[in-house]
């Protein structure tokens, strides 16, 4: 079974670019590359693995700072043409309209685009399924702005039938049990424990809702 883990830099968590995909190696990686990343596909593909050693393909498709347009860009080389079995999309941070971001998406655009890169992905692999991971935004200041974001990303998971791993709950809830520095370790990206609750609620919904074990 080949999963794809498509996104932004909560995706891709400092992971070595394939030849085959879109983007650079960037030279100050070593030769020898980690393709998963050091988050929470990385942790994935590691239980996964530990299950069932021959029988999952993980591909890690995240590259930091892309915004949901980028995604959509590059879809055709990163995931149409991989054919996966599974495609779980997680995008959002990137695209608030935050004060520093000027090339945020706005929220009617951001809907419709998500809309077309789903029916579209449907229309050239209908056996693929898609898992779509609630959009999340750390800092206290601005996590208001990422609300209409999780709610339209639930609503279209709702209207394609598509399974939605919900995250804001269970990660503000390590927040405040164990404090932001600790679960983010710049105060945006996910740390290892951030990263560990993110790939346990990715693999619950995985086995609950997509090979329903």
């Amino acid at each position: 079974m080949k999963i794809i883990f498509f996104g932004d830099s909560a995706t891709d968590a400092k992971r070595i670019r394939c030849s085959t995909e879109s983007g650079r190696i960037p030279e100050e990686y070593s030769i020898e590359p980690n393709t998963y990343g050091s988050g929470y596909v990385f942790l994935t593909a590691a239980q996964l693995f530990s299950e069932k050693p021959q029988y999952y393909q993980i591909l890690n498709r995240g590259i930091g700072g892309d915004r949901l347009p980028q995604l959509y860009a590059r879809i055709q080389l990163d995931v149409w043409n991989e054919k996966p079995d599974v495609l779980n999309i997680w995008v959002g941070g990137n695209d608030l309209p935050r004060e520093n971001n000027p090339n945020f998406t706005d929220l009617k655009r951001w809907g419709r685009l998500y809309r077309i890169m789903i029916e579209e992905t449907l229309e050239r692999l209908p056996d693929t399924k898609i898992m779509i991971c609630e959009p999340f935004w750390p800092r206290e200041s601005t996590r208001h702005l990422v609300k209409p974001y999780a709610e339209e990303a639930k609503k279209i998971a709702e209207e394609f039938n598509l399974p939605y791993v919900m995250l804001q709950e269970r990660l503000l809830k390590a927040v405040e049990v164990y404090g932001p520095e600790n679960i983010f370790y710049d105060g945006i990206h996910p740390n290892l424990v951030a990263s560990k609750i993110i790939a346990d609620e990715w693999i619950r919904v995985f086995k609950e809702q997509v090979i329903k074990e």
